[in-house]
């Protein structure tokens, strides 16, 4: 089925983009550092969250299927996917002397950080049905509220600057945050399994003891980068323009941002790389633990935590890198190649995937995923490109219905995807009451691992190749946006 496009006159090509950015159009340094370190609250209250712990949690300490808490994210992020499209047409029609997106990144912040430790205190000796309804119950409410900080976030992020290039280099800091960040996320297993929470029942590291224990350090510092976009990041265009602009009704908001033919375009790249991630994200941690740590969950946690330590640091040592290639490429060019050296990278697991050679990982981690963090550097700064392809047409910035459209899609890849992790971990016929699992069990699972990624990422190039807002054209749009309503 063809993608939805505009239906207007298209845009000259022909317009060359300077290198250098006018100081106009740079985000002063504190603001930057301000609005990138939010990434980190992303990364502690739901990354972290549901992509580190939530399955060795709730699975290996608490005993719940893996096929029930597969569930539960499906319906916690397709509740996810219905309240960003209501927050963001409410921050798009919000006028307050702080502006659109501030206040309610305020109230948000603080009310995670109030909620998150209670994610982890299902209380004891109720069945797996009640933990069930527990989990689905203290989800939503958790959800609700980093809805109410992430859609004025990103949209804020959006907003910031005009320029081409320096969109990019507000993506290459929020990079280093989120590298940083995920260094203690790579770390967080083997902190919670470690010595210094040992159960006195067993005499062994309690994976429960030790979540439950440091949910209340991670409220506080969710709480802490929560609320430094609000305090340092300036929004650009609200006083000039969007305070005094008529109000978006939300279905008319919908329907413009279904028009947006770009927009389809960054959503196909995001919505099959997030599914070739996110569906073997629970097989890979298995196969770590399973197959080639031997069922060793301290150990395998080790081994994690200097492999995310490895990809981390190689991460930041690219950004500049990726930066630098950034502002002598399109975005798009950088994207479908990325792309292809992160299938290529995966491909080594073939040969790195070994048991008894843990650190052998390291190999395509290392290509894999610093190929992945270019990807995650340059589709936001496209996002924002989409911003003022949208203004062109609509007359309005809607930074917060089309943050929250393309949010939908990526809620729903990763509703896809987690339910299928849970689903396909138990379809390999994995039974966490074996301990050691069977040899056909654990390659059914690597197997998996393997392929699934290609598939998605192969049809994510696929997307990426038809997204039309090159250098070129992008300057040729800013010209056109500021001869009709001026510079800003």
């Amino acid at each position: 089925m063809a993608l939805p496009t505009q239906s207007e006159e298209e845009l000259p090509t022909s317009a060359s983009a300077k290198p250098a950015i006018a100081e106009a159009d740079r985000i002063p340094l504190p603001q930057k550092l301000g609005v990138a370190a939010g990434t980190c609250f992303d990364f502690l209250a739901v990354s972290m969250t549901i992509g580190g712990l939530w399955m060795p949690y709730f699975n290996i300490g608490l005993g719940i299927s893996p096929a029930k808490l597969g569930l539960v994210l499906m319906i916690l992020r397709a509740w996810d996917a219905i309240t960003d499209p209501i927050m963001g047409n409410i921050s798009d029609n919000t006028r307050t002397r702080w502006g659109r997106r501030r206040p309610y990144m305020v109230v948000g912040a603080a009310l995670v950080a109030l909620v998150y430790p209670w994610i982890w205190r299902v209380p004891s000796g109720w069945s797996e049905t009640g933990m069930f309804f527990y989990l689905l119950g203290i989800g939503m409410l958790f959800f609700a509220c980093t809805t109410m900080w992430c859609m004025p976030y990103y949209s804020l992020q959006l907003e910031l600057t005009p320029n081409y290039d320096e969109r990019t280099r507000l993506m290459a800091w929020c990079a280093l945050f989120g590298k940083i960040v995920n260094l203690s996320g790579a770390w967080a297993l083997a902190i919670v399994t470690g010595p210094w929470f040992v159960s006195a029942v067993t005499g062994k590291p309690d994976i429960v003891l030790g979540v439950r224990t440091c949910s209340w350090f991670v409220a506080g510092a969710i709480l802490v980068v929560g609320l430094m976009p609000p305090l340092f990041g300036r929004e650009r265009y609200y006083k000039a323009e969007t305070s005094h602009q008529a109000k978006d009704p939300f279905f008319k908001s919908i329907a413009e941002s279904f028009r947006c033919g770009p927009l389809w375009r960054l959503i196909g790249v995001t919505f099959f790389l997030i599914v070739g991630n996110t569906s073997v994200a629970a097989l890979g941690q298995y196969l770590n633990i399973y197959y080639v740590n031997g069922g060793d969950i301290s150990l395998a946690a080790i081994v994690g935590g200097w492999k995310g330590t490895m990809v981390v640091a190689m991460g930041i040592c690219c950004i500049p890198l990726w930066t630098w290639l950034g502002e002598r490429f399109d975005k798009r060019t950088m994207v479908i190649v990325m792309l292809g050296v992160s299938i290529m990278g995966h491909l080594t697991n073939l040969v790195c995937m070994v048991p008894g050679l843990p650190y052998l990982q390291l190999v395509p981690a290392l290509f894999e995923s610093s190929a992945i963090s270019a990807v995650w550097l340059f589709l936001p700064s496209m996002k924002a490109d989409v911003a003022d392809h949208d203004e062109l047409h609509t007359s309005k910035r809607r930074e917060g219905a089309l943050n929250a459209f393309y949010s939908w899609f990526v809620k729903l890849a990763s509703t896809i995807g987690m339910g299928a992790s849970g689903v396909l971990l138990q379809m390999t016929g994995f039974d966490v009451k074996l301990g050691n699992q069977p040899l056909e069990v654990l390659l059914h699972m690597k197997w998996l691992f393997i392929l699934l990624p290609i598939c998605g990422w192969g049809v994510a190039i696929y997307c990426a190749c038809s997204y039309p807002l090159s250098r070129s054209r992008m300057a040729s749009l800013r010209g056109q946006l500021e001869d009709r309503r001026g510079k800003i």
